[in-house]
Parts: structure tokens; sequence; C-alpha cells
């Protein structure tokens, strides 16, 4: 306890002379802090809503040549909008999504090395910024239409181990398919058999007639055809 208020005062004046340089120091810094935050949470809505609108642009290319193939306008189009999100937003997950549609566009177009390039650089940056990733669903689609432009460039290899690098998932029925065709291309009837029915047992094989054509073709009779997951849920 202080004996005065005189003694008071020289107190606080010498603990304002031993602390006050170091809390206003860390008043500032909070402030800093504080604005910078919200500078920073302002811009990235900001980027966001930009980069959404961009990717808009290219769904909506994509939607307008779903039943007729794509011009060349439209591809000029799609390049400069993906051009855009890709060098501007580059960590952003609309520039994966637009990778997607543009190989989409580059296939159609007959340039398939362009399609799998985009595919690639897909699956060699997976990271957003920040600890954040995309979801799962959209790096296992990107394997797999890569995994389609490979074997379609005739490397076969390069494709079956595109599939094969990570478990498929959810994804097990198509990347099974696709396994079976790369390997009925590779000659190996008996692996590319095996797959097929990996596909047609799986509860998300999309189209359980067409593997059931492609293991008769490979010389499995009908009635030793297993009864899909989907066609049971059916009854």
């Amino acid at each position: 306890m202080y004996g005065s208020d005189e003694e008071q005062v020289e107190a606080l004046k010498t603990w304002w002379k031993e602390n006050g340089s170091s809390l206003i120091t860390g008043v500032l810094l909070a402030l800093v802090v504080f604005f910078g935050v919200r500078q920073w949470q302002s811009w990235r809505e900001g980027s966001a809503a930009v980069a959404s609108d961009l990717y808009q642009q290219m769904s909506n290319l994509a939607v307008s040549s779903v039943n007729t193939p794509v011009t060349d306008e439209q591809l000029g189009q799609a390049e400069v909008v993906y051009g855009r999100l890709k060098s501007e937003f580059e960590n952003s997950v609309y520039s994966r999504y637009a990778a997607l549609a543009m190989a989409k566009f580059l296939v159609e177009k007959g340039d398939e090395a362009r399609a799998a390039t985009e595919l690639q650089w897909i699956l060699d940056h997976p990271d957003l910024g920040l600890l954040q990733k995309p979801e799962d669903a959209l790096l296992m689609v990107a394997r797999l239409r890569l995994a389609r432009v490979k074997l379609s460039l005739g490397d076969a290899a390069a494709a079956l181990a595109l599939l094969r690098e990570v478990e498929p998932g959810d994804f097990t029925a198509s990347y099974s398919e696709l396994e079976g065709d790369i390997l009925l291309e590779q000659g190996n009837q008996d692996g590319a058999k095996a797959a097929y029915l990996r596909a047609l047992l799986s509860t998300e094989a999309v189209n359980p007639v067409l593997l059931q054509l492609k293991l008769q073709e490979l010389g499995v009779s009908p009635a030793d055809l297993p009864v899909p997951p989907s066609a049971v849920e059916a009854l």
C-alpha cells in the first residue's frame, strides 16, 4: 500500500517508464494483426467471388457444348477464362474444376496431349494453400480422365499405373472397368475379365449391361454372369 497520493503517482510514473513502451507496442501489434486479418478476409472473399464468376463462365461454356461439338470460338473463350483462373487464382479450387473442363474441351478438339498436361497439373498441385486440399473426388476424377487420355495416346502402361497408384474407394467401378480396357489393350484377357467382374460387382457400377457384354466377349456365358448389386437393389 502507498502512504500518500504523491507516492501512488510516483509509483505509476515508474511503472509507466518501465512498461509503457512494451504496452504501446503490444497494443499496436494487436491492432495491426486485427486489421490485417480483416483486410485478408476481405481480400479472400473478394477473390473467391471473382474466381467463382470465372468458373461459372467455364461451366456455361461446357454446358453449351454438351450436345454439340465444341467450336473454335468456344475453345478460345475457354482458354481466356481458364488462363485467368490459373494465373490469378492458382490456389483456388475453381482453377482445378476449370482444368477438368479445359481438358474436356481439348479432348473434343483432338488435342489430347494438352488435355493430359492440364489433368496432370491437377494431380501435381493437390494443395490449395493454408493446409487446404480439394475434395478427394475431384482428384479421383482427374486421375481417371488422365488415365483414359493416356490410353488413347497409346501409353497403356502409364494409364494402368495411374489407376493402381491409389485405392479407388467409391470409384471402384469406373477404375476397374477402365483397368479392364487397358489390360485388354495389352492382351491380358484374364486380367481384363477379373477387372470387369470387379466393376460389375461394385455397388457403384453405372452401366452393368455394358460390363456384362464385355465379359461375354471374353467368353463368359450369360448363365455364369453374376447379378450386379444394382439389379438386386432394384428388386
